[in-house]
């Protein structure tokens, strides 16, 4: 299981281990009461915060609301993200 770094209310803010792995830009990504791979928004972190993905699982208005508290975590996330992505290239996190 990909490892869950944030909860606001319902909204579940938590890393992919395939995006550590493979992609150079920051991400996070939101569920609803639980994690779905294929469903779930993505939100890139950097270079700016932006939607990489809307998916499926959120209303327009949770997208928002999930933004928002991205914004307010930022500085937090994204450490938070260096530090699991550097876990994930010396292999000390499962997929």
């Amino acid at each position: 299981m990909s490892p869950k770094v944030l909860t606001e209310g319902e909204l579940l803010f938590w890393f992919h281990s395939h995006d550590a792995l493979n992609e150079d830009r920051a991400s996070v990504h939101i569920g609803k009461g639980s994690q779905d791979d294929y469903n779930d928004p993505k939100i890139w972190l950097e270079p700016e915060i932006e939607v990489a993905r809307s998916g499926r699982t959120l209303k327009r208005h949770e997208l928002n609301r999930a933004l928002k508290v991205v914004k307010q975590n930022y500085t937090f996330l994204l450490e938070e993200w260096h530090e699991y992505k550097i876990r994930a290239s010396r292999g000390t996190i499962s997929s």
